[in-house]
């Protein structure tokens, strides 16, 4: 890079930086277009040649540049002292806001190198991705995950958040209107939302007892179902509450009363039926399918 760019005036080489920042980070190095990007900046692609060289020195600037402008404004927005999850994740969106503000598109650029495959862009990004990574997991490291319902996920939650913000920013970010301000203070509230679900509070306690009374329920069925049950058996049993209610006792004692004050002469018939028409055990219905087979016979035989 020729080092007069830094002698060009700051809108005119901001102009140039966030034409080239736009075009790599939405076409990725190889489709990128040198055509674009002098147009974007307003500028003649003789000059951009004239401080850059080639398509590759520039990106090998935009990418040492971006790498430098992003640790800087995170390293001076992070407090040091910051221990909370969600506080510290907040200042690094808050840094992020920063930079947006004078360059929209660098985050996105430094997202995009990540997956870059070109031969010349790998050559240009260097250690760069390195650099960037070494940042994050310092200010990172600073996090105490007491407070998370679950300290041992906490790079994974970490993940989540940052996946949330790209994913919020990709869907309602506008280059022609970028509101850094507005896109943190709604981003804010998806933060808020992550807070609730992974931190531990009261309503957690709720769930644990919850879950404990279906522990319960589950060995005190267990335990009911023996072996000689048969398959309706069990069903029932699975269906049977821990703990009859009063409702559902005293609603049992008033259908057993009206049973029994129903119950009649046409109960005691019915009794009277089963008792002399039909078998109760298995040698009384052989013994009636014997009977039946001996008057079938003998009357068989009258007929011949």
């Amino acid at each position: 890079m020729n080092s007069k760019f830094f002698d060009v005036k700051k809108d005119k080489q901001d102009a140039i930086i966030n034409a080239a920042l736009k075009t790599f980070a939405l076409k990725g190095y190889k489709d990128a277009s040198t055509d674009v990007i002098v147009k974007e900046a307003g500028i003649s692609k003789g000059l951009l040649f004239h401080y850059f060289t080639s398509k590759q020195g520039l990106y090998d600037f935009i990418c040492d540049y971006s790498t430098k402008y992003m640790t800087l404004e995170l390293t001076r927005t992070v407090k040091k002292s910051e221990k909370d999850c969600f506080e510290l994740m907040s200042q690094v969106s808050q840094g992020r806001v920063r930079v947006m503000k004078n360059y929209p598109f660098m985050h996105r650029f430094l997202r995009s190198i990540r997956h870059e495959d070109d031969p010349e862009a790998l050559s240009a990004i260097g250690d760069c991705v390195t650099e960037m990574e070494r940042t994050y997991k310092k200010i990172y490291d600073q996090i105490d995950g007491k407070k998370l319902v679950n300290p041992g996920q906490l790079s994974r939650i970490i993940d989540v958040i940052n996946w949330v913000c790209d994913g919020f920013l990709d869907e309602n970010f506008r280059a022609d209107d970028p509101d850094a301000d507005s896109l943190y203070e709604e981003y804010s509230a998806y933060l808020t939302l992550l807070r609730d679900h992974f931190y531990a509070s009261e309503s957690d306690k709720k769930v644990s007892v919850a879950r404990e009374e279906v522990n319960e329920r589950n060995e005190t069925v267990m335990k009911e179902m023996k072996l000689d049950m048969t398959f309706e058996e069990r069903l029932i049993a699975g269906k049977q509450p821990l703990v009859e209610s009063d409702e559902e006792e005293e609603s049992e004692e008033d259908a057993s009363e009206g049973n029994k004050a129903g119950s009649g002469d046409d109960d005691d018939e019915t009794a009277t039926v089963r008792e002399e028409g039909a078998p109760e055990s298995f040698d009384d219905i052989i013994k009636e399918a014997e009977k039946n087979i001996s008057t079938l016979e003998s009357l068989t035989g009258e007929d011949r």
